[in-house]
């Protein structure tokens, strides 16, 4: 059973803070925007995007489940059902493949938030993303070079959304493609947007 979208409401205002939410976007104009056309890898079924500044000191730590950003991230992901995970700078994206070597990944840097288009993809999550550098990394887990792309400094609101999921098992290649939405935004708790089932069939313990 698909776990219900998650919003920073207090419960009994969730159905109007998210009717409120989902019209106020589709009826934003449409901002100016930074774009940048990437394609970005993953590998054991993980994508990591963040800022290099932010975890400078994280890297020491990458195999001690407790402190690591990673594994936090990791945890985040997956104990919170939004798939995308996030811990002290550093966004996890569990996808839906066990590999993809060239995903597609838009990075649309905007003035304002952007109109909600969630009819268009199949996952959809916001989280906050530090770039206090104005470098962007995404990396594959299990290492490899980082793809990285430079973008104005500051503290982001980021929605990733996602399509070309499908359900499988195993070690799968996926045709899975990106966008990445930044708007600059004081810090505030991961939401997700939209919610994919097939997440149901691949993890049915989740």
């Amino acid at each position: 059973m698909s776990p219900e979208p998650q919003w920073p409401h207090q419960a009994g205002d969730c159905a109007h803070a998210r009717a409120d939410y989902v019209q106020a976007m589709k009826g934003s104009p449409t901002p100016k925007s930074l774009v940048r056309e990437l394609h970005v890898a993953s590998d054991y079924g993980q994508i990591y995007i963040y800022d290099p500044e932010t975890q400078q000191d994280e890297w020491a730590d990458v195999y001690d489940e407790e402190s690591s950003a990673i594994f936090r991230a990791m945890d985040d992901a997956s104990e919170s059902g939004r798939f995308v995970g996030y811990a002290k700078g550093m966004v996890d994206v569990l996808t839906p493949s066990q590999y993809n070597w060239k995903a597609p990944m838009r990075v649309e840097v905007c003035d304002a938030p952007p109109p909600l288009d969630a009819d268009e993809w199949d996952h959809v999550v916001e989280v906050p993303l530090p770039v206090p550098s104005g470098t962007l990394c995404f990396a594959a887990s299990g290492g490899g070079e980082p793809i990285e792309t430079q973008i104005p400094a500051g503290t982001y609101r980021a929605r990733l959304s996602g399509r070309g999921y499908v359900a499988g098992v195993g070690e799968i290649e996926g045709h899975e493609s990106y966008r990445l939405q930044l708007w600059l935004a004081e810090e505030t708790d991961p939401a997700l947007i939209k919610y994919w089932s097939g997440y149901d069939v691949m993890r049915p313990d989740e």
